[in-house]
């Protein structure tokens, strides 16, 4: 009976160390939406990245930002980038807006993690298309710099378009990279559009809430599309407490 009692009290101890432990797991600390812990980018070029980020959540709302470490261990790129993403908050509240562009050096990863709001924007098909067709082999090369750069403007330009805007702050970054969906997966979503609509009229539109159901979410008592507010952006010691999505992409080299 007492080895029973000691064998549960060192579980509970240990159980109540792990959980503490994981409670005061820690991050750290943003000072804008460029985060180089690594020091991959030069400084001018680190400036030009800010600036560019910060003009798009001023014209957008949105926030993206760029992080490279060293390591993510022991947690894995993936739960790592999902947890950094909900401690930073990125994105606005209530709008899920943000993007993070994650770098593990050492690991030799990379992740694109994209809040609930632009899933639609950047699905894993494009955020999987940017790493693969852009990062990971400006990487291999051993051009980190261009390939958080890159990176970082092709997730950049997916989100200027969905919000119908120009970023002036283009011109003195290289140009991005040309990222759009592949036309065999529009020509199945327009034949699935079809299909709905050809039944939905046979149905008396019983499907049809669902052709519009993905664009909007639930978020604190209210629905929302994709309309924004006016934000006057800029980095102010922290981002909106916006929720990453789980969507997105991951690769290595």
């Amino acid at each position: 009976m007492k080895t029973t009692r000691a064998a549960l009290l060192v579980f509970s101890i240990l159980a109540a160390v792990s959980g503490n432990l994981y409670a005061q797991e820690k991050f750290p600390k943003p000072s804008g939406y460029v985060n180089d812990f690594v020091g991959i980018l030069p400084p001018q070029e680190r400036v030009k990245l800010e600036n560019l980020l910060s003009e798009l959540e001023r014209k957008t709302t949105a926030q993206v930002s760029v992080v490279s470490l060293e390591t993510t261990k022991p947690l894995d790129i993936e739960t790592y980038a999902v947890k950094l993403f909900e401690n930073w908050g990125i994105g606005q509240k209530g709008k899920d807006n943000g993007v993070l562009l994650l770098v593990a050096s050492e690991d030799k990863k990379v992740r694109i993690e994209v809040g609930y709001g632009l899933e639609g924007a950047i699905p894993d098909a494009l955020a999987q298309q940017i790493i693969a067709q852009v990062i990971v082999p400006l990487f291999k090369q051993g051009n980190f710099p261009q390939g958080i750069m890159k990176g970082a403007l092709g997730i950049a330009g997916l989100v200027a378009k969905e919000y119908n805007v120009q970023l002036a702050g283009f011109k003195d970054l290289p140009q991005a990279p040309v990222v759009r969906k592949s036309s065999s997966s529009a020509g199945i979503l327009r034949l699935v559009l079809l299909f709905i609509l050809i039944f939905g009229f046979r149905f008396g539109f019983l499907w049809w809430p669902l052709l519009f159901a993905g664009s909007y979410r639930r978020r604190g008592g209210s629905w929302y599309g994709s309309g924004y507010g006016g934000n006057s952006g800029g980095f102010s010691g922290g981002f909106g407490g916006g929720f990453s999505g789980g969507g997105g992409a991951s690769g290595g080299w």
